[in-house]
């Protein structure tokens, strides 16, 4: 997983007994870390692990490899169609972390294509993806766009071959809907744009100042740091912290309230990963209080992916709201989830309103 743990992981398959490969592999895919138990395994001594397991986690593998190119292809062809009409977009999360962090594009699992653009450009980018053969995600399908920038932080498109999506852009212009107080634009990271190249093409991308600030709000603030990779994708960047301007990062972590997110990322993938925290940070990042969040955060997620139970959802707002700073923002989450849960569990569900990010 781009850490020296090959020779942790023999002993623990020599030593540890009869291992349910089959669970092993349920777990990796509900925590979305697959391709990295395949290049481990990959790495293991020949015969350690069964012939079908080894099949199967490397069928994964390839078969990730094989959408991600695709995912490059097509972003390439979208982008392009956008650039003719002067729209800019900028790839994050996904393939470009991949190829960014991990070294190998194939490495993480992902089957979305984010990008981050201006809102202003919104109207003429439903126009050409729908000449393009995409349709807007249903649950956006009749928003307009005073909708859209109402109650969400992302316009949704996927390109479909029978069932079977084949594409699903998804463009934001602030990392979620207005209730989460995360409205990063395009302008607040205007500074951290910068030119790029993947599979010998030109693209722009993220700083790892950005795609850091980036994955802890979309990872963290949004998704509640509930599966292996969100935490794997902040201890990958985090390699790279040396070109990660602090300064930019904490100021805007300041101006959306979520400073505490961003010790509490830092103290996860230290303990999970071991990644290396910068000794400016160290104080906040080893507070009891962060070190109280994280530990929740990694107790639910070993295990609350294999089975549901109410206390799991107020756990998870429980912990975006401790993360956050405000008292304002504080009340809005909490009224918020109370709305989610009158619709979502006390209403009919031909009253339910589906909700979007």
């Amino acid at each position: 997983m781009g850490f020296p743990v090959t020779e942790e992981a023999e002993k623990l398959v020599v030593r540890g007994g009869a291992i349910d490969w089959s669970r092993l592999y349920t777990r990796a895919d509900m925590h979305s870390v697959r391709p990295q138990l395949a290049q481990l395994t990959a790495r293991l001594t020949t015969g350690l692990i069964p012939d079908d397991f080894i099949a199967r986690i490397q069928k994964v593998y390839q078969d990730n490899l094989v959408d991600q190119i695709s995912y490059v292809a097509e972003f390439m062809k979208i982008k392009g169609m956008l650039e003719q009409e002067g729209i800019v977009i900028v790839p994050f999360k996904g393939f470009r972390l991949a190829h960014d962090y991990y070294g190998d594009i194939g490495g993480r699992e992902g089957g979305d294509i984010d990008v981050f653009t201006e809102f202003r450009h919104l109207g003429r980018i439903r126009e050409l993806m729908l000449a393009s053969g995409y349709v807007i995600e249903k649950a956006m399908a009749s928003y307009s766009m005073e909708d859209l920038s109402l109650r969400a932080g992302e316009y949704n498109f996927g390109k479909w071959e029978g069932e079977r999506c084949l594409y699903h852009f998804e463009f934001h212009w602030r990392m979620t809907s207005p209730v989460y107080g995360m409205g990063i634009s395009f302008g607040d990271l205007s500074s951290q744009i910068v030119p790029g190249l993947i599979q010998g093409q030109s693209l722009m991308r993220f700083t790892p100042s950005a795609d850091l600030l980036l994955t802890v709000m979309h990872h963290g603030g949004k998704d509640p740091f509930n599966e292996l990779k969100y935490v794997h994708d902040v201890a990958a960047i985090m390699r790279r912290q040396e070109e990660i301007d602090w300064e930019w990062l904490l100021l805007q972590a300041r101006r959306f309230r979520m400073e505490r997110l961003i010790y509490v990322a830092l103290r996860m993938a230290q303990e999970v990963f071991d990644a290396t925290v910068p000794g400016a940070l160290s104080a906040e990042v080893h507070s009891g209080v962060a070190g109280r969040l994280a530990s929740n955060r990694i107790r639910f997620m070993a295990n609350s992916l294999e089975y549901w139970h109410p206390w799991i959802t107020v756990n998870d707002w429980l912990f975006r709201i401790r993360t956050r700073r405000g008292l304002h923002l504080k009340i809005q989450l909490a009224l918020y989830i109370a709305g989610v849960a009158v619709r979502r569990f006390l209403l009919p569900a031909r009253w339910r309103r589906k909700e979007v990010a």
